[in-house]
């Protein structure tokens, strides 16, 4: 018997994106996939397979750059809920640290969870803290961040739980995600750029993911569906390209600018707020 991995169901039934297979729970409404990887085998997949080349490394940089817009927006949506500057923040899936950078230059105490040990050489040569799993972190903070990390996880709840021990009480957990019931994603199906079935393993509806948070403890501040791609990241993306090429002549594919474009139009994501309580 199929078991919804959120809120625990049984009643589930089969659908599909185009050729891909799904299970969908009616209770919760989440969408998941029927036979994923342990969570054990996912985490040494990316600490030993995501490596950095060098024209990775260019493609990255590029990515910080026109992302810069976006993260400052993250960070004012901390400080409209009063989370100011000196707070700790830990970042999950923090990547080469490109957000905790962006907080430390605000006067947070950052620190992130990475399984990538080429992204935590990366963070550490920029004097980041960044543990290889959440277990690690010995401390609790005043706010723990997951930016289109959740999806990627084949058991949410223990890492909700984890994320429940690393909290400070009243504290406040931001979750960004796919949005599986936006528009774009229902008309485009199988080929909406954030359906992604060889690594994302739930799928989230703003209804399954307040059920999720919901059975941790938490209590939602805001859940809206929005698209992080705005005009603003657009040109400074723009910007990137010329940056990049004329400092180290490197130039993204036609395909990687095309995806650039389609994930502006059609990215639309969950942005949600929660507090411990």
């Amino acid at each position: 018997m199929n078991i919804c991995p959120i809120c625990h169901g049984t009643a589930i039934s089969q659908t599909s994106r185009g050729s891909i297979p799904l299970l969908h729970c009616s209770d919760c409404d989440a969408h998941f996939l029927q036979h994923v990887p342990s969570q054990y085998d996912l985490d040494a997949y990316y600490s030993d397979t995501y490596v950095m080349s060098n024209k990775e490394n260019h493609a990255s940089e590029h990515r910080r750059l026109f992302r810069i817009p976006e993260m400052y927006w993250l960070i004012v949506q901390l400080e409209k809920i009063g989370v100011s500057p000196s707070s700790s923040v830990l970042d999950i899936g923090c990547d080469k640290g490109y957000f905790l950078d962006q907080c430390r230059r605000f006067g947070y105490e950052a620190a992130g969870v990475e399984p990538s040990n080429s992204a935590r050489a990366y963070c550490r040569n920029v004097g980041l803290n960044v543990y290889a799993h959440i277990k690690d972190v010995q401390k609790q903070y005043d706010v723990i961040t997951m930016w289109h990390v959740l999806e990627h996880f084949t058991e949410p709840h223990a890492l909700l739980n984890e994320c429940n021990t690393k909290l400070k009480p009243g504290g406040i957990v931001c979750i960004r995600v796919p949005n599986f019931d936006s528009f774009w994603s229902r008309i485009l199906g199988k080929y909406w750029i954030w359906f992604q079935p060889r690594n994302h393993y739930v799928h989230y509806s703003k209804k399954s993911l307040l059920s999720l948070i919901g059975q941790h403890g938490f209590e939602s501040i805001q859940c809206k569906s929005r698209k992080p791609n705005d005009a603003q990241t657009f040109k400074t993306g723009l910007i990137a390209d010329n940056i990049l090429y004329k400092n180290f002549r490197y130039k993204q594919s036609l395909k990687k600018k095309l995806g650039r474009f389609y994930e502006h139009i059609t990215g639309v994501e969950l942005f949600l707020i929660a507090r411990k309580k």
